[in-house]
């Protein structure tokens, strides 16, 4: 019973509430950095439990409800006045109540009879996902007050072959939610267990990391053992009433999301690193100038676990062929609520239950030798770009766009000045490695990486599903930099929704690794940029440097907000 839900305005929830706040976790903005990891499911946002201050380790640190978690890694740098802020979920951690998978009619015709009952627990939730954000705050050459955002979109399979290596139209595409559900794995490997498998999925876990070294400031974080679900992108958003057909008690608002049988595969991923760089460079031309430089090195482990809703065997030499579950849960309604039906289309039941369809389980190295088949996918990272506070002169301007796909630069350009830029250098290749044994595939060979950047009126990937699920990602994303808005400027704003975020989407880049088959992928580094100037004079900005001197800040973010759909109680829990 897997799928998208709008967890993500918990955070819009979060930020925005948080808007009044001077101190955050022990630190302020006013400091040249800190790095903290909070938990934001507390009664007042704007004041967080500190869980870890990785900066000073004796810091006071407190969890005033450790099964009630929203907990977040935190960094901020300010070098040169480039302020850089990365946000990344760790985890989070709730109990959900009946009373949240129903309906608003529904819920206000039983509270006045059930109160009680509908407050019960029906299961807890204890998840991940490496949702990951960075933000950037600087000034450009004719001073205008402006936020530059990346954040990760998706995780894209693709269908490839030798002679056809990038992601176009033509290929089988699959979105990948990446998220790490602790009791979905625990069910899992009662799955494995009743089959008499050895095989086990490891909890997932995660850790931070912030140091200066010198000049330098680095950062990232690690997640481990994190569950990636696959569906069709061009598929119709369409659900399941989880009460029957043609209930009318589930959340109107959670119809037409994906849910768990219109996942068409699964996997785990070993692990995801990110690390991150982030330095200054003065450049001196008509006037001086500050660069400031985020360099980001990820990746990406191996696939030892791989679910499909078929039964092909492949043509392999197997120690063990697959076997087939059809995957299953239940969960009941409280004895006070069975059967109950006076202003519902239907009694309720006295229990649900939500059945998959048959699922085909590959195991340690049949897991690779099955995502091989049929020549093979590729793997996409689509991260997004865009700003606030800035009207650009014209659209971003894509160099060598025909020419090479792993040397091209955008840049951002406004009054003839160049304000930002992305570039990608010396990133044109990947290894791929944990599959000599089983093809012989040189872990030390250079692999070409791919580049290929859209902008929204050319996205034909961004269709049905991934539209929605787009949609809820920029959720938490419009609600983080309109609280860093107002934390970094005295006289920035953002108005509106988080529709006015969607709606400023300037371009996607698509980071693409056209060879996979469930094995190791280092990159190092993944982006090398995106350009921020600063301005010590603004009578006379001159000519900006541009990219001609070299690349800045870049951004890697992979991560998803995939959940139950009961996960929707906990936007419902803040709002009631």
């Amino acid at each position: 019973m897997i799928g998208i839900s709008v967890i993500t305005l918990l955070f819009l929830l979060t930020f925005t509430t948080s808007v009044q706040a001077t101190e955050f976790g022990g630190h302020t903005f006013s400091e040249e950095y800190f790095a903290i990891e909070v938990d934001l499911a507390v009664p007042d946002p704007s004041n967080p439990d500190l869980i870890k201050d990785l900066i000073n380790p004796g810091a006071a640190t407190g969890d005033t409800d450790e099964f009630e978690d929203h907990q977040f890694y935190m960094a901020y740098m300010n070098d040169s006045g480039i302020e850089t802020a990365f946000s990344a979920l760790e985890k989070m951690e709730h109990d959900i109540t009946f009373g949240e998978l129903l309906d608003d009619a529904v819920y206000d015709i039983l509270h006045p009879y059930y109160p009680g009952p509908l407050d019960t627990t029906i299961f807890h939730v204890n998840a991940t996902a490496p949702f990951q954000q960075l933000v950037q705050h600087f000034k450009t050459p004719e001073d205008q007050d402006v936020f530059v955002t990346n954040n990760f979109m998706a995780l894209i399979a693709y269908s490839s072959d030798p002679n056809d290596r990038i992601m176009d139209s033509e290929d089988k595409l699959y979105l990948g939610y990446t998220f790490s559900i602790q009791e979905l794995v625990d069910a899992v490997n009662g799955v494995l267990e009743d089959n008499m498998h050895d095989y086990r999925i490891g909890h997932f876990d995660y850790s931070s990391s912030f140091e200066k070294v010198g000049d330098v400031y680095k950062f990232g974080i690690r997640y481990e053992n994190m569950f990636v679900l696959w569906q069709e992108i061009g598929v119709a958003p369409t659900g399941v009433d989880i009460f029957g057909a043609g209930s009318q008690y589930i959340q109107d608002d959670t119809r037409g999301i994906i849910y768990g049988r219109d996942i068409v595969a699964a996997s785990v991923l070993d692990y995801i690193s990110f690390d991150y760089e982030f330095k200054t460079q003065e450049m001196i031309g008509a006037n001086k100038y500050v660069l400031g430089t985020v360099t980001t090195h990820y990746n990406i482990g191996e696939t030892n676990f791989l679910v499909i809703n078929e039964n092909t065997l492949p043509t392999a030499d197997w120690n063990h062929t697959p076997f087939v579950a059809a995957p299953s849960y239940t969960f009941d309604v409280p004895d006070d609520l069975a059967g109950f039906s006076t202003g519902l289309p239907a009694p309720l039941p006295s229990a649900v239950t939500v059945t998959l369809n048959e699922m085909a389980f590959y195991l340690d190295d049949d897991a690779k030798a099955r995502m091989r088949m049929a020549n093979g996918f590729g793997l996409t990272v689509a991260t997004a770009t865009t700003t606030f506070g800035i009207s650009l002169a014209e659209d971003p301007s894509v160099n060598n766009q025909l020419e090479n796909e792993t040397s091209r630069t955008i840049d951002l350009v406004t009054g003839g000045n160049t304000f930002f830029f992305t570039e990608f250098t010396n990133k044109n290749t990947y290894k791929l490695k944990g599959l000599f044994d089983l093809w012989g595939i040189d872990p030390n060979a250079d692999r070409p990486v791919y580049i290929i950047p859209f902008t929204p009126s050319d996205t034909w990937v961004i269709t049905n599903v991934a539209r929605e699920y787009f949609a809820v990602e920029f959720a938490y994303a419009y609600g983080f930099t309109k609280f860093l808005a107002y934390e970094l400027s005295d006289t920035f704003s953002m108005a509106g929704t988080a529709d006015v975020y969607v709606s400023s989407i300037l371009y996607f880049t698509f980071t693409e690794f056209s060879e996979w088959y469930g094995g190791e992928i280092y990159h190092d580094p993944a982006y090398s940029a995106v350009a921020a100037l600063a301005v010590d004079d603004t009578s006379d900005t001159g000519t900006p440097p541009g990219n001609g001197f070299g690349a800045i800040p870049g951004f890697e973010l992979i991560s998803t907000f995939l959940a139950l759909p009961p996960l929707y109680a906990i936007y419902r829990k803040r709002r009631r």
